[in-house]
């Protein structure tokens, strides 16, 4: 019973559709019969429809044991009675119950116990041959230039833990350019394009944000003109909300005039790119490659050729890539294999000799940490849509303000969410390749320590310095960081061999600042920056 907010969109579409119906009926006619038409449209409150709308919900809601979500509906005004028939409407009540008891009671896991990944199913960059990556990488630079990938963005979160109220791909890591999350995988997309040699605007960016981040979120790429990027090329979509339960399987009221909800998980992406039309929009332009990622790793190569072209060249179905964990108890989700099929074992299923178990390498054999960087074919993600039901509920207990008690002091209750990974296992192919921590994922979650603003910033900027040092320059102590328009994964810096970089953005070659080739793109140093 998860839905996708487009039910909003389907409701806004209908009433233009009512008050345009109704505008033409007032220049085609008498005025005097207009003006109900045009007051229906635009108020929707005759009194014998609403009496039929709620007679006729409250019949469906009481069959489901959920009546109780009209018992205030009477006390209502007109305006707020038509609020709640709305999103009354857009739930299924006999399938958020059976929802509830799936989630409470839900069928035994008939996979077998968790087995490393075959040396079949998963690839490391560091030890493939140098000719192999780069034909992964031509054949993914290739798809690109044909129009054939899409980009699909996981953007639904706000910022709430890093003390920041806004969507959190609007969050500035403090690097010396000060551009926010966004920004950096916009550029790099754009990047991408030219590297590519794609036509402008041909690599769709997908954007899923969320009730909370929607309207934020679109005026800032309007506001940013998109980062470089053509308009027609972004597709904002809602992520889907499921209804929020009480501990004895109600739905909760949040207000007498409406239920509470909570967003569906990422796992909601499949539902939501068939409402919003997203999907048909990939299908539309011959997608044939998705890659997707989540807005708050700083370190993202947006798009990623290598992995791509790996993809495809393997013919998967879909794919993860993955880094090795830190240690053998970091608290991650790995990928692994359960009756030779590919899925994410979370950490606490994993025992702690397995855990510690390593291959001849010496590495480990459960060390393939999921970092949500995935790839799907636009076939697999049509037959994910139709897995909706088989997906299993994970469960969060939870603190639920209701009518009854407006701030609970304990869990009272429970929220759903889906999660993209629990599909793995119904591709007919699935295929890992692991790359490195510091080319591949910087996140941004805490507000300080482990996967901080600050170490998500630390490593992009080594980065940087590796690329940099690897072309022949000299660099001076400080941050330094390079544009994406310079260089999307550290290709085209061969101008700075023999060149001191001085600290700052460096956003153009040197021979166009200086002939002692000294490069100080931006006025205000590094060090000033991280500690303004």
């Amino acid at each position: 019973m998860f839905r996708s907010r487009s039910a909003a969109t389907k409701a806004r579409e209908s009433f233009a559709l009512r008050f345009a119906l109704a505008i033409s009926s007032c220049m085609a006619g008498s005025s005097r019969l207009c003006i109900p038409e045009i007051r229906d449209a635009l108020l929707n409150t005759r009194p014998q429809r609403m009496a039929q709308s709620i007679d006729a919900l409250r019949q469906q809601w009481t069959a489901a044991g959920q009546g109780h979500c009209l018992q205030y509906a009477d006390e209502l005004s007109a305006d707020a009675r038509m609020q709640l028939l709305d999103q009354l409407s857009s739930i299924d009540p006999a399938k958020a119950s059976a929802m509830y008891k799936r989630a409470k009671n839900p069928p035994p896991d008939k996979a077998g116990p968790p087995a490393p990944l075959d040396t079949n199913q998963i690839e490391r960059l560091a030890t493939a041959p140098r000719a192999k990556r780069e034909g992964w990488r031509k054949a993914g630079l290739d798809a690109c230039r044909r129009g054939e990938v899409a980009i699909l963005l996981l953007a639904g979160g706000q910022g709430t833990r890093l003390g920041f109220d806004r969507p959190k791909g609007m969050f500035d890591v403090r690097l010396p350019s000060r551009k926010s999350l966004f920004r950096l995988q916009g550029e790099r997309l754009l990047a991408l394009e030219r590297l590519s040699k794609a036509p402008p605007g041909s690599i769709p960016w997908y954007v899923m944000t969320s009730a909370a981040t929607d309207a934020e979120t679109r005026n800032y790429f309007r506001k940013e003109r998109c980062f470089g990027l053509k308009p027609t090329q972004v597709f904002f979509f809602e992520q889907g909300v499921a209804p929020a339960f009480l501990d004895d399987g109600s739905i909760a009221l949040e207000t007498k005039s409406r239920v509470a909800v909570a967003p569906n998980g990422n796992g909601g992406v499949y539902d939501a790119l068939r409402d919003s039309g997203a999907l048909q929009d990939m299908q539309a332009r011959n997608i044939k490659h998705v890659y997707q990622y989540c807005v708050d790793n700083a370190l993202v190569k947006v798009g990623d050729p290598e992995f791509i072209g790996f993809c495809s060249s393997e013919g998967a179905d879909c794919a993860s890539k993955v880094v090795p964990k830190g240690h053998a108890h970091e608290k991650v989700g790995v990928l692994a294999q359960c009756d030779g099929r590919v899925r994410v074992v979370e950490y606490s299923e994993i025992s702690q000799q397995n855990a510690e178990s390593v291959d001849a390498r010496g590495r480990l054999l459960f060390g393939s940490s999921h970092i949500c960087v995935n790839y799907f074919s636009v076939a697999f993600l049509e037959t994910c849509i139709t897995l909706i039901d088989k997906l299993p509920l994970h469960v969060a207990h939870k603190k639920i303000p209701n009518v009854h008690d407006s701030a609970p002091s304990a869990p009272n209750g429970i929220k759903l969410e889906l999660f993209i990974f629990d599909t793995f296992p119904f591709a007919a192919k699935f295929r890992v390749l692991e790359g490195t921590r510091g080319d591949d994922f910087a996140p941004v979650k805490n507000a300080t320590g482990k996967d901080s603003p600050e170490s998500a910033r630390e490593l992009l900027l080594k980065r940087d310095r590796r690329w940099l040092a690897a072309a022949g320059a000299s660099i001076s102590a400080g941050p330094v960081e390079v544009a994406s328009a310079l260089s999307y994964d550290g290709e085209g810096l061969e101008a700075f061999a023999g060149a001191t970089v001085a600290p700052g953005l460096i956003s153009a070659a040197p021979a166009a600042f200086s002939p002692a080739c000294l490069v100080a793109v931006v006025a205000v140093l590094g060090a000033l920056v991280l500690t303004s």
